[in-house]
């Protein structure tokens, strides 16, 4: 049964088998919070919360779903609980909002006790959230004693305003620093051989600086690999990947990846840019992050800008993103919280 809360009524939603309905009102209160506390992100519909939920990264749904109705059955808020079934078993992730003509009314504490109460149920010991700096929901965060562990920007490359001499210059320094590396066009799904290599390459990503985040190492096993290739297909996203290979041995040294959604196609958004110990110092990342916007520009023609995050602590990736003109258009924190039994 629900559980009430001054005027708002606390209720779970199964996240594989959303409603348009259910969908549609989740999507309008995070526009809604979106337009107040980050006016750059572009708007998502019923579809894209639909397929998010029930498919995720890996085809699994969204662990948990919460959502908090006023007496009249208006959504005027939501809480989404991630876990991750390959690892950090001890981890909940907690994604609150409110509609802001709601905030202030105690909708996101009453989301957060549920929350707590189901994190306490599981077992589990550490609770993430996130929030824009400065917002509404930092200062929720704050007011529950969820102590910053990171923070991070939200940059963006708009395609219309490359500077394609600086970044032709800067394609033939970094050729000229891995000359004993060649691009390799990576389909989706990925053959069979590959696979066991382009795991390693997502392994690279846990050399990624966390601060002071409390995370294991991801693990990246062949079935979660598939799984998120799968995933994308059935969201309707498109893959686009990079693989920088050692022509030497044929050993690959990284890679990039860009998601484009059938939706929104004008909308990319940058997944991992990785480089493996072994093969850093020869302006790979650079190199293969030029390549894909030529890669891009033939294959989606019609893409305005692409998204992209990076802790603030991460100083080489940024260094990367900023010399081939990304810009910051929203800065973030992430919160944890140890949870006592």
């Amino acid at each position: 049964m629900p559980t009430a809360t001054r005027d708002v009524e606390i209720s779970a939603l199964d996240p594989a088998t959303l409603s348009d309905a259910d969908a549609a009102a989740l999507a309008g209160i995070t526009n809604a919070a979106d337009a107040v506390d980050a006016p750059h992100l572009d708007p998502v519909d019923a579809s894209y919360v639909r397929h998010k939920h029930a498919h995720g990264h890996d085809l699994r749904p969204t662990h948990g779903l919460l959502v908090a109705r006023t007496a009249d059955e208006q959504a005027v808020g939501y809480i989404e609980l991630y876990s991750q079934h390959w690892d950090n078993p001890q981890m909940l992730g907690l994604g609150v909002e409110t509609h802001p003509d709601h905030r202030g009314r105690g909708v996101g504490d009453a989301l957060l006790k549920r929350a707590v109460g189901i994190a306490r149920a599981e077992g589990r010991t550490q609770l993430l959230g996130d929030a824009w700096a400065d917002s509404h929901r930092a200062r929720f965060w704050e007011r529950h004693q969820y102590p910053v562990a990171a923070r991070a920007s939200n940059r963006r490359l708009v395609l219309t305003d490359l500077n394609h001499v600086e970044l032709a210059e800067l394609l033939a320094r970094a050729e000229g620093a891995s000359p004993g590396y060649e691009l390799v066009d990576l389909p989706n799904p990925a053959p069979d051989e590959l696979v066991d290599d382009l795991l390693t390459l997502h392994l690279a990503m846990n050399d990624e600086p966390l601060d002071d985040l409390q995370l294991d190492d991801a693990q990246w096993p062949a079935d979660r690999f598939r799984a998120f290739e799968q995933a994308m297909t059935v969201r309707g996203c498109r893959l686009h990947r990079l693989l920088a290979r050692r022509t030497s041995d044929g050993e690959l040294g990284g890679h990039t990846v860009v998601v484009v959604e059938e939706d929104r196609p004008w909308v990319g958004f940058q997944e991992d840019t990785a480089v493996v110990a072994g093969h850093r110092g020869h302006k790979l990342g650079l190199r293969l992050k030029i390549e894909m916007l030529a890669l891009l520009a033939e294959r989606e023609p019609q893409l305005r800008h692409i998204d992209t995050w990076n802790a603030d602590s991460n100083r080489h990736m940024i260094a990367v993103n900023d010399a081939i003109g990304c810009v910051v258009l929203g800065r973030a924190v992430e919160v944890q919280r140890t949870l006592d039994h």
